[in-house]
């Protein structure tokens, strides 16, 4: 695995954690800014779409392929924003906005992280990578997921998207050490 992979996988662990801790509980903090779960729904899926949408139009074009490293980076840093945005939240109307940044630094990471990642890998360890970043994800994921519970019951979800933000700050940070790393592009895995 080379530098860049390593890179990668460390960036998106934290960015699993950060998103383990706030996916239970959603629901719970769309109702605390005045929302219901119809909203919640809603905000869900602006996201989905949004990210949809960016991988398909913009994820394919040559100017995003070109620059894959740039855009994993970009993908990070409007995570970061996004999150960030939580903290001032005050109804629906503001969560949908934040989703619809999230949805585009998704829409941006994920083609880009995949393809790099990809790139990255031997064919004959390219399954064994992929496991260690699928099992890697769950295992994060997990460990988001009680934390978070954890960080509301006895905190506050301001004190929770603090974490969060502290977390994609270190993921984006570490993400931008993918713009120096290796550029040995190894065979590619299709």
């Amino acid at each position: 695995m080379t530098r860049t992979a390593k890179i990668l996988i460390a960036a998106s662990f934290l960015g699993f954690i950060s998103l383990g801790l706030f996916g239970p509980i959603y629901a719970i903090f769309v109702q605390k800014i005045g929302g219901d779960v119809l909203e919640a729904g809603v905000a869900y899926g602006i996201f989905s779409i949004v990210s949809g949408l960016f991988v398909f139009f913009v994820g394919r074009r040559d100017f995003f392929k070109r620059r894959l490293r740039q855009m994993a980076v970009l993908g990070y840093v409007l995570f970061t924003v996004g999150n960030a945005g939580y903290l001032v939240i005050q109804n629906p109307t503001q969560l949908f906005f934040v989703q619809i940044i999230l949805g585009i630094a998704g829409g941006i990471l994920e083609p880009s992280w995949d393809g790099l990642f990809s790139a990255n890998l031997t064919e004959e360890r390219a399954a064994h990578f992929w496991a260690t970043w699928a099992g890697m994800q769950n295992i994060a994921t997990g460990i988001g997921a009680l934390a978070g519970g954890i960080l509301v019951a006895v905190y506050s979800f301001r004190v929770l998207f603090l974490v969060i933000l502290v977390l994609n700050i270190i993921a984006t940070t570490i993400a931008f050490r993918v713009l120096k790393a290796d550029n040995i592009q190894v065979q590619k895995v299709v």
